[in-house]
């Protein structure tokens, strides 16, 4: 595999990360990734391939796969889950943005790299987000459209598959929250607009989604957003009475407690890009508390 020359450092580091490809018969999908990859004939990308230490011969195959790929690495190490390769991945990019595409997905359009490189250089945001689309087994597609970093205080506002976040920033923040298996996407995005940084949107679809993983249990993710909540809400007067199972509660019913919004709005060190979201989320809780049928 070939990396980018010291002089020649990439814009964009794509990380993906795998585990055991062959024995859950996930190498046609993973193909699909790599042939994704070459078809951008951007110079000023690399891809990662983070392996946690498979040991059913996906690193062979790996190795195989890309072989003589321009700027393509696999490295394999042990990790604790998805979210502690993407970290790990992180840190052997070299890029100054960071996109991470999942094995069983691709990039939604063979030009959409070139596309990025192009409005990240221009602009530098701290991350730039665009829309997703979906493919379904029939060959049919959609494209996400409820795009809007107003909805961060209820949901993740955009697919983590189609956001670019800058490394120095995703450092700063820590990376993902590996205590989180579910959502420590959505919580490395709270964390980042509540931090006050700032981030651009592209019209441009990213990535392409197949609906496969983990979130696709709606239970599990409920959960795991519920503790991020328990989390980030701590010590949050209107929070001390509540529990995981209200947030549980709050993530099923689509909106967030009021007196919690309230005192976000009113606490003089929320950055605007929350307040803008807790009035959004205000807002949602005062319609949806009259629509009986959302009730849980």
């Amino acid at each position: 595999m070939s990396a980018s020359p010291e002089t020649d450092t990439p814009l964009i580091s794509v990380i993906t990360a795998t585990y055991n490809l062959l024995s859950q018969g996930r190498q046609d999908s993973f193909r699909e990734v790599i042939a994704c990859m070459a078809r951008q004939s951007c110079d000023r990308a690399e891809h990662i391939i983070q392996d946690g230490a498979s040991d059913d011969g996906t690193v062979a195959f790996l190795e195989e796969l890309t072989a003589g790929a321009p700027r393509t690495r696999v490295i394999s190490a042990p990790d604790t889950g998805l979210y502690d390769a993407m970290n790990k991945g992180a840190e052997a990019a070299q890029g100054d943005y960071l996109l991470f595409l999942n094995s069983d997905d691709s990039l939604a359009s063979d030009d959409i790299l070139n596309t990025l490189a192009d409005r990240l250089a221009e602009s530098r945001p701290d991350f730039l987000y665009g829309s997703t689309l979906r493919k379904y087994e029939d060959g049919s597609e959609s494209r996400e459209k409820r795009m809007s970093l107003k909805a961060i205080l209820q949901r993740m506002p955009f697919c983590h598959n189609s956001v670019l976040l800058r490394r120095d920033v995703f450092q700063a923040l820590g990376g993902h929250d590996t205590q989180f298996r579910v959502a420590a996407d959505y919580d490395l995005m709270l964390r980042l607009v509540a931090a006050g940084y700032q981030g651009e949107r592209t019209d441009e679809p990213v990535s392409m989604f197949w609906g496969r993983g983990v979130t696709s249990d709606i239970v599990k993710t409920a959960e795991d957003y519920a503790r991020v909540w328990v989390q980030f809400y701590s010590g949050f007067n209107a929070a001390r009475t509540l529990t995981q199972q209200d947030f549980f509660r709050f993530y099923r019913r689509g909106h967030m407690s009021a007196n919690l919004m309230i005192e976000l709005l009113r606490r003089p060190d929320t950055p605007e890009g929350i307040k803008l979201a807790a009035r959004h989320s205000l807002w949602k809780t005062a319609r949806r508390s009259v629509q009986f049928w959302r009730r849980y």
